[in-house]
């Protein structure tokens, strides 16, 4: 791919995020969800081997049917209310093909099932996009019309899906497919604290989104796809294990890390609205979660890990001498250091809460 598309393409994408969080009309709502769907699908498909294309389709099939559904709500608010305007209210029909479309798209329980299948059929660096940036617009949808949304409906879906996404994280041996799963535990997470308080899920989400750039950004430059490439993390860069250790126990909550607060405020937020069962569902999702991150972690810190003896010396063909200051290497620095000054960004969110 020409270097020029590829950049009028990456406009296209957050040009279209951006029409739907300034919009206030369902038509031209439903144009920036499109855009920004027919513009990722050739980022997506950029390596363009059989597998690359497979889940290019996957995701091509699973828009459509979301778009579908969320234009046969555009019709029928149309029809109802003679108006295109987002503060309509919802009746039960349209409030529940509205929720399962952005199930769809957040990759929700019971709408998860084609989330691991297209991130690892992708790069690290396209998996990062469909885990943080295509989660954007989707959420601000659901930031806008919640007040017309099932409550219960939510809830259920985000419970259900932190407990899918720890479980189904257990037995895997992909590192890409471990943070798909990881992604729909996280939004479990956020979609079930929506409905309590927009501002701790709106603080969640980009938390979400810095900690899980830094976790893609490390093993995309040290080419990690599966647990046993991690031995090989110490032979190249005992600065990138130790960020990507730092990263996936942030992500998985562990004190004092940021991760570990902002669980900790949804729980408050939880708590003091009187959701324990909620609560208690979290922990447990959480903790099968954590199961697999420690896998990661252990692997990626351990100089004599069990391996092959090929595989040993393998990272002698790995990376060359990467040197200098770059965009990457940057953001890489914040986010781990975000992840890092967990404790000293507890008295700002609790600020927020007040």
């Amino acid at each position: 791919m020409h270097r020029n598309i590829l950049v009028v393409l990456i406009i296209s994408v957050v040009l279209g995020t951006l029409i739907v969080v300034s919009s206030h009309h369902w038509f031209t709502l439903w144009v920036g969800l499109e855009m920004n769907t027919l513009s990722i699908l050739p980022i997506i498909s950029y390596q363009f081997t059989p597998r690359n294309v497979e889940s290019s389709v996957k995701y091509f099939l699973i828009q459509s049917i979301s778009a579908g559904f969320l234009l046969n709500v555009v019709v029928i608010q149309a029809w109802l209310y003679s108006s295109w305007s987002l503060g309509n209210p919802l009746n039960e029909v349209t409030s529940f093909l509205i929720t399962f479309a952005l199930g769809l798209k957040l990759g929700l329980f019971p709408c998860h099932y084609w989330f691991p299948d297209v991130i690892q059929g992708v790069g690290f660096l396209q998996g990062l996009v469909l885990s943080t940036w295509q989660k954007i617009a989707p959420f601000v949808i659901i930031l806008s019309i919640i007040e017309s949304l099932s409550t219960n409906l939510i809830i259920i879906m985000g419970a259900m899906s932190v407990l899918v996404g720890g479980w189904g994280g257990l037995n895997q041996t992909q590192v890409r497919k471990m943070l798909a799963f990881s992604s729909i535990a996280h939004m479990g997470w956020i979609c079930s604290t929506i409905v309590y308080s927009t501002s701790v899920s709106c603080i969640m989400l980009i938390v979400y989104i810095f900690i899980n750039s830094s976790v893609f950004l490390i093993v995309n430059n040290m080419s990690l796809s599966s647990l046993s490439s991690l031995s090989r993390l110490p032979f190249y860069s005992f600065v990138g294990g130790f960020g990507l250790v730092i990263s996936i126990l942030s992500l998985g909550g562990l004190p004092p890390l940021l991760g570990f607060l902002i669980k900790f405020i949804s729980l408050h937020v939880l708590v003091s609205n009187g959701s324990f069962l909620l609560c208690s569902i979290l922990v447990i999702g959480s903790l099968l979660s954590l199961f697999y991150y420690l896998r990661i972690a252990f692997n990626s810190s351990l100089l004599l890990f069990p391996q092959h003896l090929l595989l040993l010396f393998s990272w002698r063909n790995g990376l060359g001498n990467q040197s200098g200051l770059t965009l990457e290497g940057i953001f890489l620095s914040i986010s781990i250091g975000v992840s890092l000054l967990g404790l000293f960004c507890f008295p700002i969110f609790i600020s927020l809460l007040n």
